[in-house]
């Protein structure tokens, strides 16, 4: 193609006038061809394309109910199962950008660890691949009848999963009749002679190859859409405007631009969900950087894929880049993870180990906050059964640096429990339908039974530890033995409790109660014993016969708190 020569009025660099009259010239001469109509029906087409996009997310996403984040959040560490998560996810949500922030929700609440959202924002690049793919087909024709199509289902049903459906037929509908007006809008740059010829640039030297990537970047930016990138280069392939090398300038330039919006989104987010933002960003500037020096053997391999049509041509190109990305990507992902981690380290805002699933600062949707505040009650519980089983053994040793240890690892315990409680009365005040609402609602008194047995273990137990430390007494070797089986008992009951918490279960529940009974049948028993041995006068059991009885009356308060955690996860009535 001959050189453009634009007329420049003389420069003058001093001279303001004369700078504004050449951009002036320059805009104009760029513009020539284009008509009122043609700017109208690229930058509606365009509108209607994002438009459509967001209607066929609505849809799929009702379709898929509100589980989607749940099936995410069991994505396992095997490399391939979560690469197709992450492809399926991202193409009901038409968006990788959408489910990169997603998967990203997912880690900062604790329900994915790096490594598996790893893999799973790698599938991104494959769910992309599948719209584009889908919409490179030329069905404008019909596009319209999707739309009136999708509008007749929604006025006659009020089915959520037909409505689903509805809306994404009228998504697609849309996107299909947005690509016609794109390429019709669009379709006067070949009689510009400075934009043609700037395109035509594109696939012929690697500076303006270069600049055409930054570019449709950018522009990904801007629409917030890197299949909308790839959808102009549809229509300019299709009218002739750019070559194929240069619509593949497009397709790094979408590809690199998918993981703008995460970052910006990501700016207030805690260090974990940054990880994820900032691998999305290695994975894909890798993937421009490995692929780009190949970019005229994927110009071929792509156009013997398409045959004559240069649309289908630009689709291969995007799906070669994409899962070529994401498969190599996927040996070194455990290398990745770790570079991540090194250049991202993540940061403590309260005192390690105090919580490990729940940020104070963020709030999820319903369904993630009940599962991060099921693991963490859990969590916190255990906690509790290992000081009471520590607290109980100082006790008996009058160990008294382990017994103000245990005391104080309750007031991070309590911290724990002040954070769930607050980020649970956030969730209360999102979106949430009645049923969550009651979960939430019945994890919050499980956790006050948890609290309270943490109570019993760092200020009675302790206290009577303490105690006993002091006098310098001793239990007996047969009251020892009886209170070490009473303890394994009560502490075996609550534990069975707590796996409530993260799976309740009726009959489990109904068993726990009845365990918590028969504990306090054994409580006598045991108490009767040890009176039996103060009647016959065991120095040690008279000693001790106080704080022995009183020691067995908080075992058994624990056993009751048991109970209530039963009967509060399962509904259960005694």
């Amino acid at each position: 193609m001959p050189s453009v020569q634009l007329d420049r009025t003389p420069a003058n660099p001093d001279t303001r006038k004369s700078f504004i009259l050449f951009i002036r010239r320059a805009t104009l001469n760029c513009m020539n061809g284009f008509t009122f109509s043609d700017i109208v029906r690229a930058v509606g087409g365009i509108a209607l394309f994002l438009l459509g996009m967001r209607f066929a997310s609505d849809g799929l996403k009702g379709l898929a109910g509100r589980n989607l984040r749940i099936v995410l959040g069991l994505a396992t560490r095997r490399r391939l199962p979560a690469l197709a998560v992450g492809g399926g996810t991202t193409f009901l949500l038409q968006s990788s950008t959408a489910a990169t922030i997603m998967i990203a929700g997912l880690v900062n609440a604790g329900l994915l660890d790096l490594f598996q959202a790893a893999a799973v924002v790698a599938g991104t690049c494959i769910g992309s691949t599948l719209i584009v793919q889908l919409i490179a087909f030329d069905l404008g024709l019909y596009a319209l009848l999707g739309v009136a199509a999708g509008l007749v289902i929604l006025a006659a049903t009020g089915n959520r999963i037909i409505r689903g459906a509805a809306n994404a037929l009228i998504g697609f509908g849309l996107i299909f009749y947005a690509i016609g007006l794109i390429r019709t809008g669009l379709a006067p740059l070949a009689g510009s002679h400075a934009l043609s010829g700037a395109l035509a640039g594109i696939g012929t030297h690697w500076y303006w190859f270069a600049a055409g990537i930054l570019g449709a970047a950018a522009l990904s930016v801007v629409t917030q859409s890197s299949v909308a990138v790839v959808a102009i280069a549809f229509g300019l392939a299709r009218e002739g405007t750019i070559d194929l090398l240069g619509a593949l300038a497009f397709v790094f330039g979408a590809h690199l631009g998918a993981v703008v919006m995460p970052l910006l989104a990501g700016i207030g987010w805690p260090r974990r969900g940054k990880q994820v933002v900032l691998f999305g960003l290695l994975l894909r500037t890798a993937g421009v950087l490995l692929f780009a020096p190949l970019s005229p053997y994927i110009v071929k391999l792509a156009g013997a894929l398409a045959g004559a049509d240069p649309a289908r041509a630009v689709a291969w190109e995007h799906t070669i880049i994409n899962v070529g990305n994401a498969l190599v990507a996927l040996p070194f992902l455990g290398w990745a993870v770790s570079a991540v981690t090194r250049l991202l380290p993540e940061r403590d805002v309260l005192p390690r180990g105090v919580v490990k699933f729940v940020d104070p600062k963020f709030t999820d949707p319903p369904q993630i906050a009940i599962e991060k505040a099921r693991k963490e009650i859990n969590r916190m519980g255990l906690h509790v059964a290992d000081s009471l089983v520590r607290s109980v053994a100082a006790v008996e040793d009058n160990d008294a640096a382990a017994l103000q240890s245990v005391r104080e690892s309750d007031d991070a315990i309590d911290l724990a429990f002040s954070i769930v409680s607050d980020y649970l009365g956030r969730m209360r005040t999102a979106e949430a339908t009645p049923a969550e609402l009651a979960q939430s609602t019945r994890l919050l008194y499980a956790m006050k039974s948890v609290e309270l047995a943490g109570d019993v273990v760092s200020k009675d137990i302790v206290g009577l530890g303490l105690k006993k430390e002091r006098l310098g007494v001793d239990f007996s070797v047969d009251g020892s033995r009886r209170l070490r089986e009473y303890l394994h008992h009560v502490d075996a009951a609550f534990r069975s409790g707590l796996e409530l918490i993260l799976s309740p279960a009726w009959e489990a529940g109904r068993r726990i109660m009845e365990t918590a009974a028969d504990l306090d049948v054994e409580r006598r028993e045991v108490f009767h014993a040890h009176f039996e041995q103060v009647q016959r006068g065991v120095r040690q059991a008279q000693e001790t016969s106080t704080i022995y009885a009183d020691l067995l009356a908080a075992l058994q308060q624990v056993a009751r708190y048991s109970a209530e955690i039963a009967e509060t996860m399962t509904e259960h009535r005694v």
